[in-house]
């Protein structure tokens, strides 16, 4: 359309000139339609980006709100750009409504990709080797530590799930919790049903995730479902297990309603993340510290069947992306892709996004050089030590070159529903954890092969950021 455009432009000019009339007032005044933003399910941030053009535009440029049911019940997406959550881009793609991001726009002076995170740059924004989307920002699982109470049972901060597993066990079965008026639970979960598969993959990302490690969730060859090998089951038996100690009143929270429970006193640990909209209690308990998700020290390796020891013993976090958070693509359908993809650039910019992303509760910070502006993102009322280092655990996740990317393959909603019950079966009866599982990858099969194998494949892989040619 631009190319089109620019060249009746110039035959007009050029027919003028030929003809000596200067006639410019008698030729149609040639305009754009204006560019239109469809935001899903996010009011908070849609205002924000309506007073920033608002402030910074003359053109009437459209910002509306759109449920994902809605959305997905339209046949043709008409907007020109679609701001939405990271773990819908395959669907997307699979519709067709999205295309990469311009050359033009990523080598401007905007985008300044080193800028962005690494986990976020190489795996969130990317569908194979193509960058779809730019970032407004999406957290990682955090866990939250009473430093107080653990020296009480002389324990460290956890670093692996084995220790953290210890040390609920050792806080739970104490008289601390039966004679403690405040402290509920030795640790908290987001087991909100909504979020418990992500919780799932975020356990399981260091134990399944190694080396060069591509065939996770699936094999990369067959595209058989592999959620019931060792370290996927691992995850969800501990996850049971630790379920088992929350109590009732607790065990429907998401990350965010997590944190708050944490930030109030009724946990000694928690897995949660924070944001602008946190509620934060008036007296938050003191000696709170921040630390990455916990890790292994060993993987599991299906070719060999065997779980091996990492070098030198070192314990490897691995964050899981893509669970929250907001990016942006350009339509397939907008008549200006450049000049959408430049707009689209502009709010993600280092510049604009702090005055933006914080509106979402749903997004954080995921550029290196908004650290010192990390305040935007968080609740005015915690400590702002607190604040500090929970924004640079938060970056250094981010940053890790060892991440994992949460499903983002066509279809994944069943997909998820599928885990929720295998995990809700593995509560009720854990001794049963290995036909559990078996039948929940035969269920992913079955999905799997509804869309057929061939495309399963090639979408896994991209969804991974790996290209076609994975090996």
């Amino acid at each position: 359309m631009t190319f089109r455009i620019s060249l009746l432009l110039f035959l007009s000019a050029w027919f003028v000139g030929c003809t000596g009339r200067s006639g410019s007032k008698d030729l149609p005044e040639i305009k754009t339609p204006p560019l239109s933003i469809a935001i899903v399910g996010d009011q908070a941030i849609a205002e924000t980006i309506r007073r920033e053009l608002a402030a910074r535009s003359e053109d009437a440029i459209t910002v509306d709100v759109v449920t994902t049911e809605v959305l997905f019940n339209e046949k043709r997406f008409t907007k020109d750009i679609l701001i939405y959550p990271p773990a819908m881009m395959g669907d997307l793609i699979a519709r067709d409504w999205i295309v990469p991001v311009p050359s033009a726009t990523l080598n401007g002076d905007m985008v300044q990709m080193p800028d962005i995170a690494q986990g976020i740059a190489h795996s969130e924004l990317r569908w194979g080797a193509k960058p779809y989307a730019l970032p407004l920002g999406s957290p990682v699982l955090m866990l939250m530590a009473r430093t107080d109470i653990l020296k009480q049972f002389d324990l460290q901060v956890p670093q692996t799930w084995e220790e953290y597993a210890s040390a609920v066990e050792k806080i739970h079965n104490s008289e601390f919790l039966k004679t403690n008026d405040v402290i509920a639970a030795a640790t908290l979960e987001p087991l909100d049903e909504a979020y418990v598969p992500s919780l799932w993959l975020a356990r399981s990302a260091s134990y399944v995730k190694h080396g060069e490690n591509l065939s996770t969730y699936f094999d990369f060859t067959s595209g058989k479902a592999r959620i019931d090998t060792p370290g996927f089951t691992r995850a969800a038996k501990e996850l049971a297990q630790i379920a088992a100690t929350i109590p009732d009143e607790y065990n429907s929270l998401d990350p965010k309603a997590s944190a708050e429970a944490f930030l109030s006193g009724k946990s000694v640990l928690a897995l949660g993340w924070i944001c602008k909209e946190t509620i934060v209690a008036d007296t938050v308990p003191d000696d709170i510290i921040f630390a990455p998700i916990p890790g292994s020290k060993q993987t599991y390796q299906i070719s060999n069947g065997q779980w091996l020891s990492s070098p030198s013993g070192e314990v490897v976090s691995v964050p899981l992306l893509s669970t929250s958070g907001l990016v942006g693509s350009v339509s397939s359908s907008s008549g200006q892709t450049v000049k959408a993809a430049d707009l689209l650039a502009l709010l993600t910019s280092a510049e604009v996004l702090p005055l933006i992303s914080p509106a979402s509760s749903r997004t954080t910070l995921c550029r290196i050089s908004s650290l010192p502006m990390s305040d935007a993102w968080m609740p005015g009322n915690l400590p702002g030590t607190a604040l500090r280092q929970y924004a640079q655990v938060s970056m250094q996740q981010l940053q890790s070159p060892k991440h994992l990317s949460a499903l983002r393959i066509p279809e994944r909603d069943a997909y998820r529903q599928v885990v929720a019950e295998a995990i809700q079966k593995t509560i009720a009866r854990p001794e049963d954890i290995d036909t559990i599982w078996k039948e929940a990858a035969s269920e992913w099969d079955s999905l799997s092969e509804k869309q057929g194998m061939p495309t399963h494949i090639k979408s896994f892989r991209n969804s991974q950021s790996i290209g076609e040619n994975a090996f």
